[in-house]
């Protein structure tokens, strides 16, 4: 299991979710905890230019919610940064 760390654009992109919306984030984001490798590394340019190249996304209820994964850290344990959440209909 990985361990989630987020950023702060994240944070305040996820405050402005209404229930449903965030509930559907939060589920995903515990599938990428339990297997970081889960989401699709089919990411829009645009998106690629501003998160990095080795971001993945997961869909949620509209949304898609950037990660990447990070290293090991001294316990093992690898590092996921979720690092923000865009509209779909925005990027396409």
């Amino acid at each position: 299991m990985a361990r989630l760390r987020f950023s702060e654009e994240f944070l305040e992109s996820l405050a402005r979710l209404d229930g449903r919306v965030e509930e559907s984030v939060w589920e995903k984001l515990a599938l990428v905890e339990s297997f970081p490798g889960v989401g699709s590394s089919l990411v829009e340019p645009t998106l690629r230019r501003a998160y990095g190249p080795a971001c993945l996304k997961v869909a949620a209820a509209g949304l898609d919610v950037l990660y990447e994964r990070g290293e090991r850290g001294a316990d093992g344990v690898e590092v996921v940064d979720v690092l923000g959440i865009v509209s779909q209909r925005a990027v396409r």
